[in-house]
């Protein structure tokens, strides 16, 4: 069996209305640098910008787009659970939900989700626009011997295992605003 037969693609997850409303509030919002494992900002790796949301942030629209998000990528992880015959695996919980901002040469190089001292199990991306050009996620066997690309499409939310057999990049950014949201289970 393929390594690829592990990412699930799904299209149309949340409400178009609703994604429209999540950019909106994306626009509005002020992000920060984000950090490799928690570490740090290295712009050799990594050239993103994140927003974490979480349901305990003094911001009432955070906590409203957390337990939203929350709910989608909840209900998409079981049903992977599902497409990927796996039923007897159970993930313990969402650990974080972030939105991330690249921006017009932005990207993050080849990496694996999962880290010694954050040790997760399922990643999620959810890909909110199109507008963009470049930005592309892509997966390669761990022994390098080939890559594929996942076809941008806004709405689309991507699943797979976060251990050492699915490394992926998000190739630069050339032109315009790349919007996705990041969840990942533990």
């Amino acid at each position: 069996m393929e390594i690829k037969n592990f990412v699930k693609i799904y299209d149309e997850v949340l409400p178009w209305c609703v994604v429209s409303n999540l950019i909106r509030f994306a626009n509005l919002s002020n992000f920060q640098e984000t950090k490799i494992g928690n570490n740090k900002t290295d712009f050799n790796v990594r050239r993103a910008y994140t927003l974490p949301l979480s349901n305990l942030h003094s911001s009432l629209s955070h906590v409203h787009w957390f337990n939203l998000l929350y709910f989608f990528f909840q209900k998409n992880l079981n049903q992977y659970k599902f497409d990927a015959n796996i039923l007897d695996f159970e993930f313990k919980n969402i650990f974080d939900i972030e939105i991330l901002k690249y921006e017009n040469t932005g990207f993050y190089t080849w990496h694996v989700d999962h880290f010694a001292k954050i040790p997760r199990t399922m990643s999620c991306i959810l890909l909110l626009n199109n507008d963009y050009e470049g930005g592309n996620l892509c997966f390669r066997n761990p022994d390098s011997s080939g890559e594929w690309e996942v076809e941008i499409k806004p709405n689309r939310m991507i699943i797979w295992p976060s251990n050492f057999l699915y490394p992926h990049t998000v190739k630069p950014v050339t032109k315009g605003k790349r919007y996705s949201v990041v969840a990942w289970a533990l």
